[in-house]
């Protein structure tokens, strides 16, 4: 159990252990654990590799379909990297935090998600029609996503990149940092 000091505790705003190091063994003890503490090791070798095979195993299908290798290759890793940091062990600090339903970080903004690219997609072929050269081409080849939304019997396409280039002439002044 830790020796507590109301006033370092205050002062430093987190737990504190205030022990007294007086001698070597106690000094010994000390380093080791923060040692320990800091370089915690990571994942066996036999584990990684299980972790890569597994998922090899469970996306056998999709190695093998039409997927274009680098959408492949980007979805392995992720599942990849995702399945062994789930592996990895967490400080109890951190398992505090995801218990309590705390974030692990704090900040005092709301970030909103800003998908750019079919932004500057758009700004460049206005670019090249302006200067009559060719339309620019995606380099991932993918192309714009549109969300199909049925109103009133029908369907229609939306686009927040189509939702900014024609907006009301009311919102002309408005910057596409201020509309995102």
């Amino acid at each position: 159990m830790n020796a507590v000091t109301p006033m370092l505790t205050y002062l430093l705003q987190s737990n504190s252990d205030v022990t007294s190091l007086l001698s070597g063994t106690a000094i010994k003890a000390i380093v080791a654990y923060i040692s320990n503490y800091i370089t915690k090791p990571g994942l066996k070798t036999y584990s990684i590799f299980d972790v890569i095979k597994s998922i090899f195993d469970k996306n056998s299908e999709m190695i093998g379909g039409n997927l274009k290798q680098r959408e492949k290759v980007r979805k392995i890793f992720t599942q990849i990297v995702n399945s062994l940091t789930s592996k990895m062990e967490i400080g109890g600090p951190m398992a505090s935090l995801y218990i309590l339903g705390h974030p692990d970080h704090y900040t005092d903004h709301k970030f909103v998600p800003f998908y750019w690219r079919g932004y500057v997609k758009e700004v460049l072929n206005a670019w090249t029609e302006v200067q009559g050269s060719e339309k620019v081409t995606d380099p991932d080849d993918l192309p714009d996503k549109v969300v199909i939304n049925k109103s009133q019997g029908q369907f229609i396409g939306l686009s927040r990149v189509n939702d900014y280039v024609y907006r009301p002439s009311a919102d002309d002044e408005v910057s596409l940092y201020d509309w995102i």
